[in-house]
């Protein structure tokens, strides 16, 4: 079942919106909205590589550099820890 987009409301900086504005006047993108779709997105991806080398380098400082690159890609991404 497809998820519904749900509404919110947000304050930003009037300098921030400004720049937004002319992106969406400039034709970059559609909507005020759909430039903050692909900004959340940007920093969620950003977020997670964040917390993904941070695991990589835990995992690694505790002397598991020389495992199996196979078993450590799977382990980065178990979702039980």
């Amino acid at each position: 079942m497809a998820q519904r987009k749900r509404k919110v409301v947000f304050t930003a900086d009037p300098g921030q919106l400004r720049r937004i504005d002319e992106l969406v006047s400039a034709g970059r993108y559609r909507t005020t909205s759909e430039f903050l779709r692909e900004a959340i997105d940007d920093k969620l991806k950003s977020l997670f590589a964040s917390r993904l080398s941070e695991e990589v380098s835990q995992y690694v400082a505790a002397g598991h550099a020389d495992e199996n690159d196979a078993m450590i890609d799977a382990q980065a991404f178990d979702d039980e820890q």
